[in-house]
């Protein structure tokens, strides 16, 4: 429950600052990739950004630590996500 805090508090600091408010489609794919899809389909959405190797793998150390939170309880914080991406896009 801890990392899908940091992942919240992560997405308000991003969308809510007053230097932009617009949010990335690319964080918010990412954002939704990382809490609902599978491994796989999640590391190839991560893939596209250019990044050292350990940090692919520790990425998907966390993915590994999400997924074990039931598929509900991930969709209840991807829909808070979306709540505040959509207040911050407004």
């Amino acid at each position: 429950m801890k990392l899908a805090l940091s992942l919240l508090l992560v997405t308000l600091a991003l969308c809510c600052s007053d230097a932009n408010a617009k949010t990335c489609p690319a964080l918010q794919n990412e954002a939704r990739a990382f809490l609902l899809d599978i491994k796989p389909l999640f590391h190839s959405i991560l893939k596209t950004f250019p990044a050292p190797e350990p940090a692919y793998h520790s990425t998907m150390a966390v993915k590994y630590c999400v997924d074990r939170m039931s598929f509900s309880n991930r969709h209840k914080i991807y829909d808070v996500v979306e709540a505040i991406v959509d207040k911050c896009n407004e």
